[in-house]
């Protein structure tokens, strides 16, 4: 290509008028630039409004989705038809009550028959949670003085590790393991001490009834099912029984002897003769029972292998 020299002068002269600031390049209005994008979002969503049928000049809600709730809904209470309860909360254990196990003998003071005198194994006449004598104390004098045994230090094992074994005296409950451990959760009472009530009430059978029209695993009087419920429901009734127990437990200051006797019929300063002073053999009351229960079913085990008690006063 040839240039003229016309041509390279009048490209000299450009290149001259723009070091002079003769020519400037021109930058674009800011403003201008945000109302030209203003105006295009409008008329987008306008179009998206019209689309959508949303003619109210604002971003359907399809546009932006609300987030799933992350959290987590808590669990349900653990339904007793349920045939694979036994596998339910056979981890959520403490020692304060409820599914695990507290080891060893008890530690308990303030008793007017002394130390406990307790064994680390069972025996007939004692155990983990005291010798028989100390737990009936004064019963053949004065009275009985119920020994300070409460939920925090009565001695126990982990009903879920026994009530598998066909062998053991707590089979017939497992279809129930996790409605006494919900349960037990609820009021601090061990899971073994609740099925220790059920098995000896009814054999764990939940559709049993007693002589005088008693419900179910815990053997419930009438006046305790719920008119709207269903008092044969293994969860319901033993939580009934169980909320009862706490309550009884709770009005006697903590003692949970002095419930569990009152739950057989024992009272404060009871002797053997008021225990025996009903027209028939099986009117008496136990005085056996609280070896039976702390000692025996509370160490997973079964009393009459044991030969327990040292009254015998029922066997007529």
């Amino acid at each position: 290509m040839k240039l003229t020299f016309a041509s390279v002068l009048l490209s000299l002269t450009l290149v001259s008028e723009i070091s002079a600031g003769l020519i400037t390049a021109r930058k674009p209005d800011a403003h201008a630039l945000l109302a030209r994008r203003l105006t295009r979002q409008k008329r987008c969503i306008q179009r998206h409004g019209q689309s959508s049928g949303n003619n109210n000049g604002t971003p359907s809600s399809s546009a932006a989705p609300a987030p799933a709730a992350s959290s987590t809904p808590a669990a349900p209470a653990p339904s007793s038809d349920n045939n694979n309860n036994n596998n339910n909360n056979n981890n959520n254990n403490n020692n304060s009550g409820g599914g695990g196990s507290q080891p060893g003998t008890i530690q308990a003071y303030g008793s007017p028959c002394g130390d406990p005198n307790a064994s680390s194994q069972p025996t007939n006449n004692g155990g983990p949670n005291g010798s028989e004598e100390w737990l009936t104390c004064n019963i053949r004098t004065s009275g009985w003085n119920p020994p300070p045994i409460t939920r925090q230090n009565i001695k126990y094992v982990d009903l879920g590790s026994v009530i598998n074994d066909p062998h053991n005296v707590f089979y017939a409950c497992r279809d129930y393991l996790g409605d006494f451990n919900y349960h037990a959760g609820q009021t601090g009472i061990p899971a073994i001490l609740l099925a220790s009530i059920a098995l000896q009430e009814s054999s764990c059978n939940r559709f049993a009834r007693g002589p005088n029209g008693e419900y179910g695993l815990m053997q419930l009087t009438g006046e305790k099912c719920p008119s709207d419920g269903d008092c044969l429901d293994a969860g319901t009734n033993i939580g009934i029984g169980a909320r009862y127990l706490s309550n009884t437990i709770d009005s006697v200051g903590g003692n949970v002897a002095l419930a569990m006797g009152m739950y057989n019929g024992w009272f404060e300063h009871m002797t053997e003769g008021d225990a025996n002073g009903r027209p028939t053999c099986g009117q008496r009351s136990n005085l056996d029972y609280l070896q039976t229960v702390f000692n025996g079913f509370m160490q997973g085990v079964n009393p009459a292998d044991y030969n327990m008690g040292i009254f015998f006063n029922t066997r007529c």
